[in-house]
C-alpha cells in the first residue's frame, strides 16, 4: 500500500518538513516537498499488517521542531492500493493542547471505551472493504463530557444532508473517527462536527465558524482511500474550566491518622472535592525529608531524595493489623493523644511511626520477602531504591546526613551500595526497613491516586526546585550541583530580605550532557502518582537566586546565570575610577542609632573600627552573615546580645555593587533592591540617577533574551518527559520573557490577586487569561481572612478599588468578604480555580477556625519556619457538612465550573 501525506504548514526560509516513522520501535525519517512552501507531501510504502506511527518535524539549521504531543496512530483502510492522509501541525502553544494531558485525557474526559491507556495498540485500525472510494474523518478532540459523543453531518445524503449525524467512534480516543463510501473520483463536499447527547438523541451543540471543506480529487473511482484528519471542536462558548482544593497531605486530618495527614487520607479528600462538585485535589512535595530527625525536617521542599516517598505519610494500620496486642494497645493510645492535638508535633510522630515500622517489618518480613509485588517494586525501583535505602541507613549509623563525615563512605560508589544492600551485610534488615516502608508507601499513594481518577478528580503534586545539600541525591551524583551555592529567592514585600533555602543550585551544562536525564527519571517518577504537577518557581529555569554561602541573607545574592557589566561598560554609564564607596558596606556614625538604639555604642565598640572619622568598616570577625549568626547563636557570651544579629546583617549588605567573583575586579553586579540601602540614599542626585539607570537596565532589560535562551534550553526535556499537566508557580520578579516561554511550552501560570503582575495593586479576576490557575491564597501566605485582618489600610484600599464599596471596610474578614473574594476567583476565565481548603471553609461563620492567624501554613520570611498547621475538622466532618457544601457546591456551578 502507498501512504500520501500532504500537511499546510507555513515555513520559512530554509525549513522543510519531514515526516517521522516509527516502525516497531525504529524511526524513519522521510523529506517532504512543496512546490509553494505551504503544501508539503510525503509518501511511503507500507507492508501490510505492520504497525506504523507517524509525527511531522520542521528542520531547520537551527535544529528539529516537533509536533505537540504522541505519534499519530496511522489508520489503515482496507483493500486499497492507495491512501492520502490529510493532517494539520499539531503546534504546542495552543490551549487545547492541555486537553491531551494526562489529567484531562485520562481522568476528567476518560471515556468509558478507554482500555489500556498508554499502550501502543496491538494491531492498525482497520476500516471495512468497500466498492468505491473512501473517506475517513478524523478528529482529535478531548475536551467533551464523558456522557456526550462527537458526531458530524454535511451537505451530502451519507453526512445526514444537515439533519441527521453520523456519530464518531471513540475507541482510540482522543481521536474520533467515521468513514463513508463515495463512487465518484471528485471530492466535494462541506461539513461540521457536532456534539451529541445519546441519552436525548440530539445535537446539543452545533461547533462555531464557517463549514469544513473537503475538495479531492483520488486518482481512479474505486480503490483510494482519504483520511482526513481535523484539529479541536470549535466550541462556540468558554473552554472548559474547572475548580480544585489546596491543602499539604501533613495539614489533613482523619480519625485513622496518627498525628498527621497520610496517603490514605487522599481519599477522603477526593470524596470532598466529589461532594462540592470540584475535580483537582493539589498537595505540596510528598518526598522524604528526614535529615536531622528533628522538627526542623518539616520543610517539604527540602527532600532527602527526589524519588522516594515520606515515610510519615504512610498509614500504620492499613499495612497490617500488629500481632502484639500490647503494642497494639500503645499504637491506639498514641494516636488518640497525636490525632487530639492541634498542630503536627514532627518529632512525636516521627518516634512513634519508626517504633511501629520496625516492630511491623519484624513480624511481616518473612513474608514480605515472598511477596511478587513487593519484589516487583524493588527491582522496579532498584536504581534509586538501593543507594536511597543505603543513604538511610548510612544517616541512622552516623547521626547525620552530612556525608562529608562518613568517613569511608563519604564517597559514593556503586560498590558500597551494592555492600550494604546484598543480604549479607550484617544489618541488612535496617536496610531493607527502607525498601519495606517505600513499598506501603507506594502501594497506599498508588491506591488514593486510582481512587481519585476513579472519581475523575485528578491530582496535582509539587516539583521543589532544590535538592538538600545533604541528600542521597547529593551523594549519589554531587558533580550535577554547585556545592559552594545556596539557592533562594530575592527580595519581595513577603520576605523583605530574600529567602535563602539552602539549597545547592544545578550544574545545568553537566545535566545537559545526557539531555536532562535526572530530570526526566525525576518527572517520569512523579507522573506515576500525578496527572498534573506544579513547578515550584519556575523562575528558577531561567536563572536562580544564587547566595554565597558566607551569606544568610538573600540580599547579597545574584542571578545565575547572569551578564555582569564590565569596567568599560559601568565607564560609559559614568562610573569612574575607584569603586570602594560602591562595593564595600557603607557604614557611617549617623544611622548606627537609628538600626541598633542603645546599643549603638556597644557595636561601635564591639564590632566596628573606625577607618575615617564617622566612617566605619566591620571587624573580621563579624566580616560576613555566617559569621555573625554563629556568634550570636552558638557563643553562649554574645547569645544575650542576639538581638543585635540582624543590623549587623544588614550592615553586610550596605553595598551598591558586588563584584563578580573569580573577576579579579573586572566586572560587577548592582546589588539587588539597592534603592533600599542607607548607601544609595546618600548619595547625591547625579549618584542616584546614575544608580538607577545601571539598576534598572541590568534588572529589567540586558537579561531578558539570555534568560529566554536558558529556560528554552532547560525546560522542553521536562515538560515533555510525561504526559503530565504542567502548571508553573511563575510569582515574584518576573523577567518579561517568561510569559512567551510558559506560552509557547503550554505552561499554566499562576495568579495570585494579591500579588498582581504589572503596576498594580490588585489583579483584576475577571481579565485573567485563559491558561492560568488563580488562586486568592496560596501556602507561602496568609489567607484571605488574615491577609484582611492583617493589615487595615491594604484592606481598605481592597475594599474601595475591588469590591467598590466606599465607606469603612470592617476590621474583621466577615464570611460575606470571604465568600465575594472567592466567587471573583471562581468566576474568572482562568482554566482552573484552586482555593486552599482554609478558604473555603472561610465562608462559614462556626466552622471556620477562631483565630485566622492559626490558618496560615508557612512564613517565607523565616526560615526556621514549623511546617507543622493541621486543618482542624477531620475529613469525615467536612463530607458531612451539608451547609458548607451546598455553598461551595453553588459557587463551582454557579461560575459554570
Amino acid at each position: 500500500m502507498i501512504a500520501n501525506f500532504h500537511i499546510h504548514y507555513g515555513t520559512q526560509q530554509g525549513e522543510q518538513i519531514a515526516l517521522q516513522f516509527n516502525r516497531n520501535g525504529q524511526i524513519e525519517t522521510v523529506i517532504c516537498q512543496s512546490y509553494d512552501a505551504m503544501n508539503w507531501h510525503g509518501a511511503i510504502q507500507i507492508p501490510d499488517n505492520e504497525i506504523i506511527t507517524y509525527k511531522y518535524t520542521v528542520q531547520s539549521l537551527k535544529g528539529l521542531l516537533t509536533e505537540h504531543g504522541e505519534f499519530r496512530q496511522l489508520t489503515l483502510p482496507k483493500n486499497v492500493g492507495q491512501v492520502f492522509y490529510e493532517d494539520h501541525w499539531r503546534a504546542e502553544y495552543e490551549p487545547e493542547r492541555a486537553f491531551f494531558s494526562a489529567a484531562f485525557k485520562d481522568v476528567i474526559f476518560k471515556r468509558k471505551e478507554q482500555t489500556d491507556i498508554g499502550k501502543t495498540p496491538s494491531k492498525p485500525t482497520k476500516v471495512s472493504a468497500h466498492k468505491g472510494n473512501q473517506i475517513t474523518f478524523q478528529l482529535y478532540a478531548a475536551a467533551i463530557p464523558q456522557h456526550l459523543v462527537f458526531g458530524i453531518v454535511g451537505d451530502i445524503p451519507v453526512l445526514g444532508a444537515w439533519k441527521k449525524p453520523l456519530i464518531l467512534s471513540s475507541k482510540n480516543f482522543p481521536l474520533w473517527q467515521t468513514s463513508i463510501e463515495i463512487d465518484s473520483n471528485i471530492v466535494d463536499l462541506a461539513y461540521k462536527f457536532v456534539i451529541h447527547d445519546p441519552a436525548q438523541e440530539a445535537i446539543v451543540e452545533w461547533e462555531s465558524g464557517d463549514n469544513r471543506t473537503e475538495h479531492f480529487t483520488f486518482p481512479s473511482s474505486k480503490g483510494n482511500a482519504l483520511v482526513r484528519t481535523d484539529e479541536r471542536f470549535r466550541y462556540s462558548k468558554n473552554l472548559w474550566r474547572g475548580a480544585g482544593i489546596a491543602i499539604p497531605v501533613f495539614s489533613l486530618r482523619s480519625e485513622n491518622g496518627l498525628g498527621i495527614g497520610e496517603f490514605t487520607d487522599i481519599k477522603l479528600l477526593v470524596d470532598w472535592a466529589n461532594r462540592t462538585r470540584m475535580q483537582l485535589v493539589q498537595i505540596l512535595p510528598v518526598n522524604d525529608t528526614i535529615a536531622t530527625k528533628t522538627w526542623t525536617d518539616s520543610y517539604p521542599y527540602a527532600a532527602i531524595s527526589v524519588f522516594a516517598l515520606h515515610p510519615l505519610y504512610v498509614n500504620i494500620q492499613a499495612i497490617a493489623k500488629l500481632k502484639d496486642k500490647k503494642a497494639e494497645t500503645r499504637l491506639n493510645k498514641a494516636a488518640s493523644e497525636l490525632n487530639s492535638l492541634e498542630t503536627v508535633d514532627f518529632e512525636q510522630v516521627l518516634n512513634y511511626k519508626f517504633q511501629y515500622f520496625n516492630l511491623l517489618f519484624e513480624q511481616e518480613k518473612a513474608a514480605f520477602f515472598k511477596n511478587k509485588e513487593a519484589l516487583q517494586f524493588i527491582e522496579d525501583n532498584a536504581d534509586w531504591l538501593k543507594p536511597y535505602a543505603a543513604f538511610c541507613h548510612l544517616r541512622d549509623t552516623n547521626g547525620t546526613t552530612n556525608f562529608y563525615t562518613w568517613t569511608k563512605y563519604a564517597a559514593y560508589s556503586e560498590q558500597v551500595v551494592a555492600d550494604i544492600c546484598t543480604p549479607q551485610y550484617m544489618d541488612y534488615d535496617k536496610v531493607a526497613l527502607y525498601y519495606f516502608i517505600q513499598f506501603h508507601a507506594h502501594q497506599q499513594l498508588t491506591e488514593a491516586v486510582n481512587y481519585a481518577r476513579s472519581k475523575g478528580v485528578i491530582l496535582k503534586g509539587d516539583l521543589p526546585i532544590g535538592i538538600y545539600r545533604y541528600s542521597c541525591d547529593a551523594w549519589v551524583a554531587p558533580h550535577l550541583y554547585n556545592m559552594d551555592g545556596q539557592a533562594g529567592a530575592p527580595p519581595d514585600a513577603y520576605a523583605v530580605a530574600g529567602q535563602n533555602w539552602g539549597f545547592p543550585t544545578y550544574n545545568w551544562e553537566v545535566m545537559s550532557r545526557d539531555n536532562f536525564a535526572w530530570w526526566r527519571q525525576r518527572m517520569t517518577k512523579l507522573s506515576v502518582y500525578f496527572d498534573a504537577l506544579r513547578i515550584d518557581h519556575i523562575l528558577g529555569f531561567f536563572r536562580i537566586w544564587q547566595i554565597p554561602t558566607d551569606q544568610v541573607e538573600g540580599t547579597l545574592g545574584l542571578f545565575n546565570p547572569r551578564m555582569p557589566y564590565n569596567r568599560q561598560e559601568l565607564d560609559a554609564m559614568g562610573l569612574r575610577g575607584d569603586l570602594g564607596r560602591y562595593t564595600q558596606p557603607y557604614i557611617r556614625g549617623h544611622f548606627l542609632t537609628e538600626i541598633f538604639g542603645a546599643d549603638a555604642d556597644y557595636v561601635r565598640e564591639m564590632f566596628l573600627e573606625e577607618t575615617a572619622y564617622n566612617e566605619f568598616k566591620l571587624k573580621s570577625s563579624v566580616d560576613n552573615q555566617l559569621k555573625i549568626k554563629e556568634l550570636f547563636f552558638n557563643n553562649k557570651k554574645y547569645s544575650v546580645k542576639k538581638h543585635l544579629a540582624k543590623g549587623l546583617m544588614h550592615l553586610i549588605g550596605e553595598v551598591l555593587l558586588i563584584e563578580e567573583p573569580l573577576s579579579n575586579g573586572a566586572a560587577f553586579n548592582p546589588r539587588i533592591t539597592v534603592q533600599t540601602t542607607r548607601s544609595y540614599k546618600d548619595l547625591d542626585d547625579f549618584g542616584k540617577h546614575m544608580m538607577d539607570r545601571l539598576y534598572n537596565d541590568y534588572y529589567f532589560r540586558r537579561h531578558d533574551e539570555f534568560w529566554k535562551q536558558q529556560a528554552m534550553w532547560k525546560l522542553p526535556a521536562l515538560v515533555r518527559a510525561t504526559n503530565m499537566l504542567i502548571c508553573g508557580e511563575d510569582l515574584g520578579m518576573i523577567p518579561k520573557t517568561v510569559p512567551s516561554v510558559m506560552h509557547d511550552l503550554n505552561i499554566i501560570a499562576l495568579e495570585i490577586q494579591r500579588m498582581p503582575k504589572g503596576a498594580t495593586a490588585f489583579g483584576d479576576t475577571t481579565s485573567y487569561p485563559y491558561m492560568t490557575v488563580c488562586s486568592p491564597s496560596c501556602h507561602d501566605m496568609s489567607t484571605i481572612r488574615g491577609w484582611w485582618e492583617g493589615n487595615n489600610a491594604t484592606a481598605q484600599d481592597f475594599y474601595q478599588q475591588v469590591l467598590k464599596r466606599y465607606d469603612f471596610a470592617p476590621q474583621s474578614c466577615t464570611t460575606e468578604i470571604v465568600e465575594i473574594i472567592n466567587k471573583l476567583h471562581m468566576d474568572a476565565p482562568s482554566m482552573w480555580a484552586i482555593f486552599p481548603i482554609q478558604d473555603l471553609v472561610g465562608m462559614h461563620p462556626t466552622l471556620r477556625r477562631a483565630n485566622a492567624t492559626d490558618e496560615q501554613i508557612n512564613e517565607p520570611s523565616n526560615p526556621q519556619h514549623y511546617w507543622r498547621f493541621r486543618f482542624h475538622l477531620t475529613m469525615e466532618q467536612l463530607i458531612r457538612e451539608d451547609n458548607l457544601n451546598e455553598m461551595i457546591s453553588s459557587l463551582v456551578i454557579g461560575a459554570g465550573r
